[in-house]
């Protein structure tokens, strides 16, 4: 197995008063001190309606702002642990510790990791599901599986009983039978309701990042 990327993203209720500082925000990404997001990794910036995306034509990196979403893409170069761990201690830094409080973005919905790999060989699961392809259709030289697990994860508040819950996403890929097997997994955690600041949160952005990925390495490393 090859680890090529991840991406790190927040949700927030949509905020039609953000539409308006989507620039000023942009600004923070890019100029701020210790910047990892800075305009050497991104050379260009694209804008459509209310989305504004920092592109690196070169990596094909991207990290798209929108009134709502905060959504960072990453292709690995060389090392996957420490360049995750570089972008997403500034991620935090920028995003979480100081966006988030200087623009008063609250009703924070989702966190979301994602983990990016290749596979040099089809898992246990994938077999199976080979088997039952070829029982029926006689070949499986192109294969797209998708599916997700949603586990509860209720808090008990002073005056409420939440209905968090956590959604995995699993998808495996193989256009056509030259190409390589991948494999995309897709960590989720829903907030209901809302927090009402991501200080709210029991299990902070980088905690829930850092804890899922080693929940990945354990299932399938």
């Amino acid at each position: 197995m090859k680890l090529t990327g991840f991406a790190l993203g927040i949700r927030t209720v949509k905020s039609f008063s953000i539409e308006d500082k989507l620039g000023a925000i942009i600004d923070e990404v890019l100029y701020s001190k210790d910047s990892e997001f800075n305009e050497k990794m991104f050379t260009e910036v694209r804008e459509n309606h209310n989305t504004k995306l920092l592109f690196d034509p070169n990596g094909l990196n991207k990290f798209t702002i929108t009134p709502r979403d905060y959504i960072f893409e990453y292709n690995i170069k060389s090392n996957f642990d420490k360049e995750f761990n570089k972008f997403l201690s500034s991620f935090v830094n920028i995003i979480t510790k100081k966006i988030f409080k200087e623009f008063k973005i609250k009703n924070i919905s989702r966190f979301g990791f994602i983990v990016k790999c290749e596979l040099t060989e089809k898992d246990k699961l994938l077999k199976e599901v080979s088997e039952i392809i070829k029982k029926h259709k006689g070949i499986d030289d192109s294969l797209s599986l998708r599916f997700n697990v949603i586990t509860k994860k209720p808090l008990k508040l002073p005056k409420i009983v939440t209905e968090d819950y956590d959604n995995e996403i699993v998808t495996y890929d193989k256009p056509n039978n030259e190409s390589a097997l991948s494999l995309t997994v897709d960590y989720q955690k829903y907030f209901k309701p809302e927090l009402n600041i991501i200080d709210d949160a029991t299990q902070d952005f980088e905690t829930f990042c850092n804890n899922t990925f080693n929940v990945f390495k354990n299932t399938y490393l």
